[in-house]
């Protein structure tokens, strides 16, 4: 069984046009799918990446526009990074966040010194240096934003999660997934912070789903066989798995662990399975299985502008 890495992270937001603009206009990352959420079509489901969308390089969003605020607590993925490509590149995103009307602050971040942001929703992302660290060859720029290449974000970092047992999330990682402890931090790769996860105790109440939530976490596994042999693995852990799911441009396995819900996905098909990857994210993709329910589904999504 081999894991490279993250592939995607997955959130909700309240207003997923104010969200595109964030996430294109101000961050600079390329719209690479506009789909539904596949258990509850009335949602859309927004993928932002790299030019073609690579695995780790995904942020995703969720639309549920009655969403009130979330609350914070344990059991949570309580922020992500996003990796820059130097010192000034981090300098360039603090001048046109705080251009923005933005607060930035300085964080340690588990091994990391950031620069810690909210979204439009109060999520919690941190921007990090990567310091010519190794990163997925399979990376892209974007070609597609104002953002000179120089500046431009490269794709995720460490992801914090809150549990109140920290040991059992750390056995998990390490024991059943194959991650090495790096200093604050847990690493598939340690030349490089792409993959890595960071796991703080918080002995309060759990969190609660809202605007700016996390809902989940994906690590890639490039190939189905590799989600077989994790299913094995799983069948030897307590609580139930989802088996392999079609989702259309990956397969996918969930599983919750400790409060944490973790997502095995493979590498491809991809977002090009479809669509050439000078079109991607310009109109709404649907798997095979609800294609014949377009019109229905259409009708009750906002109209995007």
């Amino acid at each position: 069984m081999n894991i490279t890495g993250h592939h995607h992270i997955s959130m909700y937001t309240k207003d997923v046009q104010k969200n595109k603009q964030f996430y294109t206009e101000i961050l600079g990352l390329r719209l690479v799918e506009i789909s539904v959420n596949q258990d509850n079509p009335t949602m859309y489901h927004f993928f932002y990446g790299d030019e073609t969308g690579n695995a780790g390089t995904l942020l995703s969003f969720f639309e549920i526009k009655n969403a009130g605020p979330m609350q914070r607590g344990t059991h949570n993925i309580a922020r992500l990074s996003l990796l820059l490509p130097s010192a000034s590149a981090v300098q360039y995103f603090v001048e046109r966040l705080n251009k923005q009307h933005i607060e930035t602050t300085n964080v340690q971040y588990g091994n990391e010194t950031g620069i810690l942001f909210k979204d439009p929703d109060d999520l919690e992302i941190v921007l990090i240096n990567n310091h010519n660290r190794n990163i997925p060859q399979t990376w892209e720029q974007n070609p597609y934003t104002d953002i000179p290449k120089q500046y431009q974000i490269l794709g995720m970092g460490p992801v914090m999660l809150h549990v109140r047992d920290t040991e059992k999330t750390i056995q998990f990682l390490s024991e059943t997934l194959g991650f090495k402890q790096n200093q604050h931090q847990y690493t598939i790769d340690e030349t490089g912070i792409y993959s890595d996860f960071i796991i703080e105790e918080n002995t309060h109440s759990p969190a609660k789903p809202g605007r700016g939530y996390v809902h989940h976490i994906a690590l890639t596994l490039p190939i189905d066989e590799d989600l077989i042999q994790l299913t094995q693995k799983l069948d030897q852990l307590p609580g139930k798995h989802t088996g392999i799911i079609d989702r259309y441009f990956f397969k996918s396995i969930y599983y919750r662990h400790n409060g944490i819900i973790f997502e095995f996905a493979t590498d491809g098909p991809g977002f090009t399975r479809d669509t050439d990857k000078a079109h991607l994210g310009e109109q709404l993709h649907l798997p095979d299985f609800l294609e014949h329910r377009r019109e229905a589904i259409e009708q009750r999504l906002t109209p995007l502008t």
